[in-house]
């Protein structure tokens, strides 16, 4: 075989490899937290506080982009860039909005360390309604997200995979609450319990558990039977009324706003 013929493989064979590794799908982004411990679950308001080393970004990054669930809490920013030589894409405002975007006039560093503070997020409201306290719950309390951290190309594309921790939102003394109906040993009584909890009247739901709790006979009196039925249809007509008192007022609301 001939040098020029050797070379021409040569050639070849390299202008193949480096075709297969720009081909190659780039590996996800490596995040570390270094200060405070991320739950799997947080209970609803509490202030999380914990830094993250963003490594092995890829060449082809001209951009890293953070977004996080966190909401900021008062006099403290949500994101603190500890890593010096970044640029805000976005501007000083997006220290405190949910995605933070960073890149640096040479090209990114090795690593980038961020520090976050925020809460999390509330799932319960409460509102008044004719002396009536009433509790509406968000449903979702599952995929919120500390961080997700991709590597941004040029052209606005994700190079490899997103990092990603996520957690659980818990509300204060709902277990308890669940764990009491679940012991009611009255059907009725405990499907009241949780319906009365299910449309936001926790004081009521309460009142209904303590009464479950009280300890009595097996045998329940005919009276006592009917009495117990007549209260559980007034408790159900108040409800609603109350339940449409509430969407009559969401509907006037939305009304005035658009």
């Amino acid at each position: 075989m001939s040098i020029n013929s050797r070379a021409s493989l040569w050639t070849s064979f390299l202008l193949i490899v480096s075709v297969m590794l720009l081909c190659m799908p780039a590996s996800a982004v490596n995040t570390d937290v270094t200060g405070g411990k991320l739950l799997s679950s947080q209970d609803e308001g509490v202030v999380v506080d914990y830094q993250i080393v963003v490594s092995g970004i890829p060449k082809q990054a001209s951009v890293i982009e953070m977004y996080t669930d966190l909401i900021p809490v008062s006099d403290q920013q949500l994101w603190t860039v500890e890593t010096e030589g970044l640029n805000l894409v976005d501007g000083e405002k997006s220290l405190n909005e949910p995605t933070l975007r960073l890149n640096a006039d040479g090209g990114l560093p090795e690593s980038i360390k961020v520090s976050v503070t925020g809460r999390v997020p509330v799932l319960t409201s409460i509102e008044v309604v004719d002396g009536v306290v009433v509790t509406t719950r968000v449903t979702k309390k599952t995929g919120y997200t500390y961080y997700q951290v991709k590597a941004i190309d040029a052209n606005g594309q994700t190079v490899g995979q997103a990092s990603t921790a996520t957690f659980s939102i818990t509300i204060p003394g709902e277990a308890q609450f669940n764990e009491r109906v679940n012991a009611i040993t009255d059907k009725d009584l405990r499907v009241l319990a949780q319906d009365l909890y299910s449309k936001g009247l926790t004081d009521e739901a309460n009142e209904v558990l303590k009464y479950a709790e009280i300890p009595r006979e097996s045998t329940m009196p005919f009276m006592t039977s009917v009495i117990i039925g007549i209260v559980l249809l007034i408790i159900g007509l108040v409800v609603g009324v109350f339940l449409g008192t509430i969407r009559a007022k969401n509907m006037q609301d939305y009304q005035s706003e658009y």
